[in-house]
């Protein structure tokens, strides 16, 4: 029987600042690596304790706590694993053992120093190009498959690495957000993410949507607690991006990003 997954809250700040520390107390999660107004690569310790921060930081752990659901004696790949914390919290919820996979060689030189377990192992390598002759019980992609040229390559190769009663979680943000993060190539609808996972080989067992909006207020309480990953008025004013920035602050007072988070199992 599949855990139930519950939606992580949008209006409770105080849940979610206790969730989260909870989170970061027991594993010990250190340091940070900052974009554009948004989080590439996230780790918890480093962010601020301001509401916003704090939700994007339970939507992350929360993901991550579901997945360990999955893992008692599992073999895991994590890919697109980022700094590792992750990987360590499958690791501490019981895998078999863990790899993570992340393109960025900083995240895992960081991954390496502070979350090498016996049985975690940190793989530099392109996601839509790693290859291995392992085969894992569960697959882990969080926010993934937005930043891929193809998408559907990808969760081919995932297909081909997953065992045959195993199981996929994935991540990925709906709606427009290649204003928001030039990484992101695409943007998916719910139904074009459930589409994508069929013609690809894979059934949705379950899934949720967490909700999340970025307003005016806290993006000006960013600007002081984050300030090395504020746009440019240049950037604003004179770029695409930025026209478009604006037009969301104009008509929806701020950003609505809701992240959906899949569970699914292979077709064939």
């Amino acid at each position: 029987m599949l855990p139930k997954l519950n939606s992580t809250s949008n209006q409770s700040n105080k849940g979610s600042q206790e969730s989260a520390s909870h989170g970061v107390t027991s594993l010990d999660i250190k340091g940070s690596l900052s974009s554009w107004g948004m989080w590439e690569r996230l780790v918890p310790e480093q962010i601020a304790d301001d509401p916003a921060s704090q939700r994007i930081l339970q939507i992350h752990l929360e993901r991550y706590k579901t997945a360990a659901c999955y893992a008692k004696d599992k073999r895991i790949l994590d890919i697109a694993c980022g700094t590792g914390y992750g990987s360590q919290m499958l690791h501490l919820s019981g895998a078999l053992s863990v790899v993570g996979v992340d393109l960025s060689a900083s995240a895992i030189a960081y991954a390496r120093e502070h979350y090498q377990f016996p049985h975690v192992k940190f793989i530099c390598a392109n996601a839509e190009m790693f290859e291995t002759s392992e085969q894992f019980d569960v697959v882990v992609s969080f926010e993934t498959i937005e930043h891929l040229l193809q998408p559907d390559k990808f969760l081919q190769r995932i297909h081909n690495l997953l065992a045959r009663e195993g199981y996929l979680l994935l991540s990925v943000p709906l709606g427009e957000t290649r204003h928001l993060d030039s990484y992101h190539l695409h943007a998916f609808s719910q139904q074009d993410v459930f589409n994508l996972l069929e013609e690809t080989g894979f059934s949705v067992e379950q899934y949720r949507c967490d909700d999340y909006f970025l307003s005016y207020r806290d993006l000006l309480g960013w600007q002081q607690l984050y300030p090395e990953s504020q746009a440019s008025l240049s950037d604003l004013l004179f770029t695409r991006r930025g026209h478009q920035c604006i037009l969301n602050l104009i008509r929806q007072g701020g950003f609505h990003l809701p992240q959906l988070f899949c569970v699914c199992s292979r077709l064939y």
